[in-house]
């Protein structure tokens, strides 16, 4: 089961080199349908607050509390792409401890093919472009009073290679769990929405403006009420069969 897939689109903001990643993932959609809305709703109107704020607690509990935290929230997003969360989450473990790989890169390529994450040579590629320019620029990664989130999202999707607004968006949900007001847009959301990834990448912004209303309309994160979205169809309780690795 594939976790929270790369989103391609937004093509007139990646450059060639970006373009090389999943370019499977990067041919213009067709004609899109129509979202349904009936699915999305019913999951909304069935949460309680008590599972809610448990959640809420939860996630404030593994908050990013400094830069290097911050770091590792985007790597654990690239190592995301296109792959299962089993395996996401044994690739992130592999290079987590950044100090021992930010000044060897060959190392960092090793870590990541050894960790059989897959599409070793890509992720080394935008992993070591990210690291530079995030220690390089931190205040840029950082959201400015001028933006809101959708803005600040764009802004950082554009200067990110390798990562498009799901994945984006993803690491902004694990840096600011409870704040973030956008969301990641997996296959899973885009079924419960009676589309397709792959076919109606088109509808991205419509969705995740209803899913944004909604969260909205129950005063819920939009990042919590997909975390418990994706849980239950995963037949979990909680996130910490995969999150416990952010703890």
């Amino acid at each position: 089961m594939t976790q929270l897939n790369f989103l391609g689109n937004y093509l007139e903001n990646k450059d060639n080199a970006q373009l090389e990643l999943f370019t499977q993932e990067l041919e213009p959609a067709g004609i899109s349908r129509k979202p349904k809305y009936d699915k999305v709703e019913k999951f909304f109107c069935g949460l309680n607050r008590i599972e809610i704020d448990e959640y809420r607690t939860y996630w404030e509990s593994v908050t990013p509390a400094n830069k290097s935290e911050l770091f590792k929230r985007w790597l654990f997003a690239f190592m995301s792409v296109h792959t299962s969360y089993k395996s996401n989450v044994a690739g992130y473990n592999a290079i987590k401890d950044w100090e021992d790989w930010i000044v060897d890169r060959p190392k960092l390529g090793k870590l990541i093919k050894d960790s059989g994450v897959g599409l070793h040579n890509n992720r080394l590629k935008f992993i070591s472009k990210f690291a530079d320019d995030f220690w390089d620029n931190t205040k840029e990664f950082t959201k400015s009073s001028e933006e809101n989130w959708t803005s600040y999202r764009n802004r950082l999707m554009k200067r990110v290679l390798g990562l498009g607004p799901a994945k984006t968006s993803f690491s902004l949900e694990m840096c600011f769990p409870n704040e973030a007001f956008i969301t990641c847009l997996d296959t899973h959301l885009f079924q419960a929405y009676g589309l397709d990834q792959a076919k109606d990448l088109r509808q991205y912004d419509k969705i995740e403006q209803h899913w944004l209303d909604m969260s909205r309309m129950w005063n819920i994160p939009p990042y919590i009420a997909r975390c418990i979205f994706w849980d239950k169809k995963q037949g979990k309780t909680d996130s910490r069969y995969w999150s416990y690795i952010l703890e």
